[in-house]
């Protein structure tokens, strides 16, 4: 599944480029011309990256950005590009594979594709925002919603007055216009956006796997029975196997029982600290949003550190004991499987003996304790304000220089000011690089689970506006660049991220620096001093909250792009306007349907 998600974002990473700092006007319509043409592309950019220092040959890397539709394969896709009879592709690489040969042989061309999949890198993690459409069907819809927004003012005077009539008269000439036939047919998707959108459909997986696990207990339990039903009582040898099957199978069910019941257990216990009792006591709602406000502050404090520093003393261990708590309680049936004796007369002595009721009011009485704490420092903050003020004053400033933006990339956003902005960002992974490679893969494929499962309708957590984000380790899992098609302008979009989708942001940049490095060309942009990613606390908190400093390390890190291509220039909720409109016109006459009619023509 996340394979899927995964291809749709490649990037071609081919060292030795002897061009200069600009694509040739040529090149450039030749590009434009071939990706209509094969009309599976939805963005695609050039830029050009420093060399990675040791390296042999110190010329600029190029890399070729694709944003593509759902279900091609790197190789499919290459092979069109390449062999297109334009010949952009050669152009663009040749000298890099077959230099001084300007009208390349289908020999030649096979190398080229060759050399590209030795190049191309399928993301590590990403996201699409308007998935399940082709580059085709955008465009067909993006002209449906113009269509019908001119048929709409021409109606308006008739019909101004009657919604429902007003989208039953659009509908019916949406339907009697033979342009828009291809429209009856529903708009696709897939199944997390479509039959798998409800939180059941989306338990009913994790459920249906449980209820497998143990049905093949069940069955692995009962077969040596049936086989004594069927042949009679076996031999030695038999009932040894007998044996060993029913105990191994018996010690798996009762352990998997009391890891599902230890888990539903700390599942109840963590939706009972977060949901009911904030919504119940005023003290336990401020104290969680003190906590997380102390974890994400920006700045140090003295508050900030007290907060960090009984999360290390109290947090910690208590999360420990837990996980512990739960991981024996789990094992428990294979420890009395392996020494019973051991368990019974050494461990269980060992153990505190306590009745459901003693349990349940410990728990109470921690939670008032709680409670108790919280608001007494609450009536201390209001009692003693002076000393509250100087404990949550920063200790550190939050940037210690102003930010300068490169003229080459301050060139490329007014280029796309009016369109799909995009960005390229370059850093370096954290020694030591196969450790950050490895966290960082691991919480890429989770950002791009919960993109793929969860956030189905165009928005990161709560970042609006993404088309097209993805991230790549590259050079041998030295370097991560991360490419970015976007609506809106770099600051919004990084407020976005900060203040939507914060911690997989976190996640995805915080084993990165920034080291010193020379410009790939003359033109371009280099880093003279060295910077780390800003702090985090427990690995999802602060980091991205600093934001003048995630800001200042993300401007940085950005490298221009020459080339840029944008096959629909729609933005991603004009796009989700357009594909509702389609299922609005074209589906059953209801309130909701006429509604989103109406709103889709007045927006």
């Amino acid at each position: 599944m996340l394979e899927i998600v995964r291809q749709q974002m490649i990037c071609i990473v081919a060292p030795g480029w002897g061009g200069g700092a600009e694509i040739p006007k040529q090149l450039h319509d030749a590009l434009d011309a071939l990706l209509e043409d094969v009309a599976v592309v939805h963005f695609a950019s050039i830029g050009l990256l420093p060399a990675l220092a040791g390296a042999p040959n110190q010329q600029p890397v190029l890399v070729l950005e694709l944003a593509v539709e759902e279900g091609l394969r790197p190789y499919d896709l290459l092979y069109r590009l390449v062999y297109h009879p334009d010949g952009a592709m050669w152009t663009l690489f040749g000298a890099m594979v077959a230099p001084h040969v300007a009208v390349p042989t289908a020999k030649d061309k096979e190398q080229l594709l060759n050399q590209l999949m030795s190049w191309h890198s399928i993301a590590a993690g990403g996201f699409v925002g308007a998935r399940d459409r082709s580059v085709r069907q955008i465009k067909m819809e993006s002209d449906l919603l113009d269509q019908t927004r001119i048929e709409a003012r021409k109606l308006k005077p008739k019909y101004s007055n009657d919604r429902t009539a007003f989208a039953l008269a659009l509908a019916r000439w949406a339907y009697a216009n033979p342009r828009f036939e291809w429209a009856v047919k529903p708009a696709p998707r897939s199944y997390w956006r479509g039959k798998g959108a409800s939180i059941g459909a989306k338990l009913a997986y994790p459920v249906a796997a449980i209820v497998l696990w143990f049905v093949v207990l069940g069955i692995v339990w009962a077969l040596p029975r049936a086989y004594n039903w069927f042949f009679g009582e076996p031999g030695h040898v038999g009932r040894a196997i007998e044996d060993a099957v029913t105990k191994t199978s018996e010690c798996l069910l009762t352990m998997s029982w009391h890891g599902l019941l230890a888990f539903a257990l700390i599942a109840f216990l963590v939706w009972l600290f977060l949901v009911p009792l904030p919504a119940q006591f005023v003290s336990w709602r401020r104290w969680l949003n003190s906590v997380q406000q102390e974890l994400d502050r920006p700045t140090q404090t003295l508050s900030s550190l007290a907060t960090y520093a009984g999360g290390w003393l109290i947090g910690v261990p208590l999360l420990l004991a837990v996980a512990a708590c739960a991981l024996a309680y789990t094992v428990a049936p294979l420890a009395y499987a392996v020494a019973p004796d051991y368990m019974i007369n050494v461990v269980e002595p060992k153990l505190p003996k306590l009745t459901g009721l003693q349990i349940v009011g410990i728990a109470v009485v921690a939670i008032a304790a709680v409670l108790c704490i919280g608001a007494l420092f609450y009536r201390l903050n209001r009692r003693f304000k002076k000393l509250s003020e100087q404990f949550f004053h920063p200790l550190e400033d939050d940037v210690p220089r102003a930010q300068q933006i490169h003229p080459s990339i301050e060139r490329c956003e007014a280029d796309l000011v009016d369109g799909t902005q995009h960005m390229f960002s370059l850093t370096e992974l954290r020694g030591p690089p196969w450790w950050s490679a490895w966290c960082i893969r691991a919480a890429l494929r989770i950002v791009t689970f919960a993109g793929r499962v969860f956030f189905t309708q165009g928005w990161l957590g709560n970042a609006p506006g993404i088309h097209f984000g993805h991230w790549h380790i590259i050079d041998n899992g030295r370097r991560f660049l991360f490419c970015s098609n976007y609506d809106g302008n770099f600051g919004g979009y990084l407020d976005d991220f900060i203040n939507g989708a914060a911690v997989g942001t976190t996640l995805a940049w915080r084993w990165t620096e920034l080291r010193p490095r020379a410009p790939a060309l003359p033109e371009q942009p280099g880093i003279a001093k060295p910077r780390s990613f800003p702090p985090t606390r427990f690995v999802v908190f602060r980091g991205v909250k600093c934001e003048l400093r995630f800001k200042s390390y993300a401007r940085d890190s950005m490298l221009p792009h020459l080339y840029h291509f944008d096959a629909c220039n729609r933005t991603v909720d004009q796009i989700n306007l357009a594909t509702g409109l389609r299922d609005a016109l074209f589906g059953e006459r209801n309130e909701k349907n006429d509604d989103l009619i109406m709103r889709v023509i007045e927006t």
